[in-house]
C-alpha cells in the first residue's frame, strides 16, 4: 500500500469493523488505536516496522481470532505477559520478531489456538517444548530457533515445521503424533536411515527431508509402498543407490541433488498421477521410460547419465508443463509430439546429441516461456518463409552452440511475443517460474549475460533474453530485433553477421548486456546506444567496426578488450585517438580509394 508513520488515530472510530489488513508497509508507533475495534476478528499487520514491547492487550480482543504481527521489530519478554484462557484466539503468527526470555510457555495458556507461528525468533533461550498445554494446537512452526527439549502434549497436531533448528536426529515423541499429515525438517543436521516408523503412520502426507545428511532408508527398499504420502521431498542430501519404490498415490517426488544411480524406475510409471518428477544432478543411467512421458505436470532430470532418444510419445490434452533433460547424453531428434503439449511453458535441451533442424513447430506452443536448446548439434537455418516465428509468451530463447546457417529477414522480430515487444511493467515484487506455494519447486537454467556463464536458480519472469552465439550465422542483423523494448539480454557473438548495427536499436531501453564480438560487422558503433542507460556490458570486438567510440558512461566504463580487434576504432577506453595519426591515414586511405573508384 505505500502507508508509513503511525496508524491514525481516527481508525478508532470503526467500531463495527471486523477484518482489517495493514501489512508489508512502513508502519510504526503504537497500536492503541486499534484497542477500540472491539469486534475485530482479524488484523494484519505483518512486514510493517512496529518495534517495542509486545501488544499483549490486542491478543484478548473479545472477538479477535486471526492475528499477524510476523515480521516486525518487536521485543520484550512474553513471560511478563498477563494471559486470559477466556480468548477466542485461534490463529497466532509471531514470526520474524526479536522476542528474549521463554516464548511457548505464556502462549500455551490460549488453549483455544490451532496455528501458531514462532519461526525465527533470535532469542538466546533456547525453545523448551515439554508437555505444554497446546490441546488444540494444529498447526506449529518452529523454525530458525535453537530447541532444548521437544515432547509435545498437542494430540491433534497436523502440521509440525523444524526447518532450520540444528536438529540431529527425529524427535521420538513424533512417533505419537497420530493426526501429523505435514512434517518439514529442512535444513538440519539429520543423518544416517529414516527411519521406518515415519512411513507407517496413516495419517502422513507430506514429508519434507531436504537439506540434511541423510543416506538411506530404514528397512526394506519396498517400505514406502504402502505409505500415504503424496508429497515427499529429499533434495540435497546424501542418498545412494537405487531409487526406492513409490506408493502409487504419491504426486510429487522431489530427489535431486543426491547420488542415486542405476536407471530410473519403471515402477514410477504405476503412479496414479505424478504433477512433479525432479531427479536433477545424480547419477541416473540408461534411457527414460517412454510411460514417464504421459504422466507428468513437471518433469526434471538434468545432470545425469541419460542415453537414448527422447521418447516421442507425447499425447494430447496432456498437463506438461516444464522439460527439463539438459546436461545428459540424448541423441536423435527433437520429438515432434511435443507439439501436443500445448501447456508446455518451459523447455530445455541443453549440452546433449540432438542433432536435428530447427523445429518451427515450436511456435504452435501458446505457453512456451524459455526454450534453451543450447550446445546441442542442431543444423540448418532458423527462418523459413513457410514459418514466419510467433512465440506469444516467449521471454528467454537460447539456441547457441549450435551449427544454425543462413541469414535472417529484416522483419525476423516482427510478430516474436507480446512480453519481449511491449514496455516493461513495474512489478512490486518478483516473480518466477514454479509454484513456491505447492512444493517450493522452480525451474533453473544457464545463461551467459555480461560475459559470463552464470546459472539461473530461479528465472525471474520479467527476465527477457536472447543468444544466437557461436553458430554459422550470416547476412545482416535484423532492424526488426529494436522492437524488442524489454530485452535485457543480446548475444549475437561468434557468427558472420555483415553490415552496420542497427540505430534501431537506441528503442532496446531495458537492455544490460550486448555481445556482438567476433562477427564481421563494419561501419560506426551509432551514437544512439549511447543513450540506453542500463546497458552495463557492451563486447564488439574483433569485428571491422570504424571511427569514434560512443563516448558516455556505459561505453567509458567498459574494458578495452571491448573493442579491441576492429578496423579502425578510436576513442575511449581505447588508447588510440581520434585525432592521432593512424586515424587520420585512415580518413586519407578511404579517401583515396574513393578518387580512383571516380576515375574509373
Amino acid at each position: 500500500m505505500g502507508l508509513a508513520g503511525e496508524i491514525p488515530s481516527s481508525i478508532s472510530s470503526l467500531s463495527r469493523l471486523k477484518t482489517l489488513d495493514l501489512s508489508d508497509n512502513d508502519l510504526t508507533g503504537t497500536f492503541s488505536p486499534l484497542l477500540n475495534l472491539s469486534r475485530l476478528s482479524y488484523l494484519s499487520l505483518s512486514n510493517n516496522l512496529f518495534s517495542g514491547n509486545f501488544p499483549y492487550s490486542l491478543l484478548t480482543m473479545p472477538f479477535m481470532l486471526n492475528l499477524d504481527l510476523s515480521q516486525n521489530l518487536l521485543i520484550d519478554s512474553l513471560e511478563t505477559m498477563n494471559c486470559s484462557s477466556s480468548s477466542k484466539l485461534e490463529i497466532l503468527y509471531l514470526s520474524n520478531n526479536r522476542f528474549s526470555g521463554r516464548i511457548l510457555e505464556p502462549l500455551s495458556k490460549f488453549t483455544n489456538l490451532k496455528e501458531l507461528f514462532l519461526s525465527f525468533q533470535n532469542t538466546t533461550d533456547p525453545i523448551n517444548f515439554v508437555s505444554l498445554g497446546f490441546k488444540s494446537l494444529e498447526s506449529l512452526d518452529l523454525s530458525g530457533n535453537a530447541i532444548s527439549r521437544l515432547n509435545t502434549g498437542s494430540p491433534n497436531l497436523k502440521e509440525l515445521v523444524l526447518n532450520n533448528c540444528n536438529i540431529n536426529e527425529f524427535p521420538t515423541f513424533m512417533q505419537n503424533l497420530t493426526k501429523l499429515a505435514i512434517l518439514r525438517t529442512v535444513n538440519n543436521r539429520l543423518k544416517g536411515e529414516v527411519p521406518k516408523w515415519l512411513w507407517s503412520k496413516p495419517s502422513l502426507n507430506a514429508l519434507f527431508l531436504s537439506h540434511n545428511s541423510l543416506s538411506s532408508f530404514e528397512g526394506s527398499p519396498r517400505m514406502l509402498l504402502n505409505s500415504s504420502f503424496r508429497t515427499l521431498d529429499l533434495r540435497s542430501n546424501a542418498f545412494r543407490g537405487s531409487l526406492p519404490v513409490f506408493s502409487p498415490i504419491l504426486s510429487y517426488v522431489l530427489a535431486s541433488d543426491n547420488s542415486f544411480t542405476g536407471e530410473i524406475p519403471l515402477s514410477l510409471c504405476n503412479q496414479s498421477y505424478l504433477n512433479l518428477l525432479d531427479l536433477a544432478y545424480n547419477n541416473f543411467s540408461g534411457s527414460i521410460p517412454g510411460c514417464l512421458i504421459t504422466t507428468v505436470d513437471d518433469f526434471d532430470l538434468r545432470n545425469n547419465n541419460l542415453t537414448g532418444r527422447l521418447p516421442d510419445l507425447f499425447y494430447k490434452h496432456g498437463f506438461l508443463r516444464t522439460l527439463d533433460v539438459s546436461n545428459n547424453q540424448i541423441t536423435g531428434k527433437l520429438p515432434g509430439s511435443l507439439t501436443n503439449c500445448t501447456k508446455l511453458e518451459y523447455l530445455n535441451v541443453e549440452g546433449n546429441r540432438i542433432a536435428d533442424t530447427f523445429p518451427f513447430w515450436l511456435e504452435e506452443l501458446p505457453k512456451l516461456k524459455v526454450i534453451v536448446l543450447r550446445s546441442n548439434m542442431f543444423h540448418g537455418p532458423i527462418y523459413s518463409p513457410q514459418h514466419p516465428l510467433s512465440f506469444p509468451e516467449l521471454r528467454m530463447f537460447d539456441i547457441s552452440r549450435n551449427n544454425f546457417t543462413g541469414s535472417l529477414p529484416h522483419d525476423y522480430f516482427v510478430n516474436w511475443s507480446t512480453p519481449l515487444l511491449s514496455t516493461p511493467q513495474k512489478v512490486s515484487q518478483p516473480l518466477y517460474m514454479g509454484d513456491p506455494f505447492m512444493y517450493d519447486y522452480y525451474p533453473s537454467m544457464y545463461l551467459r549475460n555480461k560475459g559470463i556463464n552464470m546459472e539461473l536458480e530461479k528465472i525471474f519472469l520479467a527476465y527477457t533474453s536472447i543468444d544466437f552465439s557461436e553458430n554459422k550465422l550470416g547476412g545482416q542483423i535484423p532492424e526488426s530485433i529494436g522492437l524488442l523494448k524489454s530485452l535485457i539480454v543480446l548475444n549475437l557473438s561468434n557468427n558472420d553477421f555483415t553490415g552496420h548495427i542497427p540505430s534501431s536499436w537506441a528503442n532496446l531501453t531495458s537492455l544490460q548486456s550486448l555481445d556482438l564480438s567476433r562477427n564481421q560487422l563494419s561501419g560506426k558503433i551509432p551514437q544512439e546506444l549511447a543513450t540506453l542507460s542500463f546497458l552495463a556490458y557492451i563486447n564488439v570486438s574483433h569485428n571491422k567496426l570504424t571511427g569514434q567510440i560512443p563516448q558516455s558512461t556505459q561505453f567509458g566504463g567498459q574494458p578495452k578488450s571491448s573493442f579491441e580487434g576492429n578496423l579502425n576504432l578510436c576513442g575511449l577506453p581505447l588508447q588510440e585517438s581520434c585525432f592521432g595519426t593512424r586515424y587520420h591515414q585512415h580518413l586519407r586511405h578511404k579517401s583515396q580509394n574513393l578518387q580512383i573508384k571516380n576515375k574509373c
